[in-house]
């Protein structure tokens, strides 16, 4: 949490030094966006299809991932939204949509879209 902390407030720090106050929905778009440019350097890959797969360059991946997570910590912030206790929620969720012994560390296909089902019923 503390680390969260120190690294929103050099996000805030830099983003306030410059002017920088997108407004929520330039947040969220920018989120996608940068989403985006991380999975470019994924395109054409794909399990059992080697064919296509390029060498990555982990520096420039590692800076996709940046700019998404800065979005969205900004996103956050701007909106009140508690990342780290957005997660925590959302964990508590996934716990009880998807429980441990359904799938004792391995992937369970059958359990999941069954659960997935259940959940998106509930929702309707």
């Amino acid at each position: 949490m503390a680390d969260y902390q120190q690294v929103l407030a050099k996000i805030n720090k830099f983003n306030q030094a410059r002017g920088w106050t997108p407004e929520a929905e330039d947040l969220a778009k920018s989120i996608c966006i940068e989403a985006a440019e991380l999975l470019e350097h994924f395109q054409w890959d794909s399990s059992g299809r080697t064919r296509f797969q390029k060498p990555k360059n982990w520096q420039e991946i590692s800076l996709e991932a940046a700019d998404v997570f800065w979005y969205l910590a900004t996103f956050c912030q701007k909106t009140g939204i508690d990342l780290p206790k957005a997660v925590e929620n959302k964990i508590k969720l996934l716990e009880k949509k998807y429980p441990e012994k359904d799938f004792n560390g391995k992937f369970n296909p059958r359990s999941y879209y069954k659960n997935k089902a259940k959940y998106r019923q509930k929702s309707k």
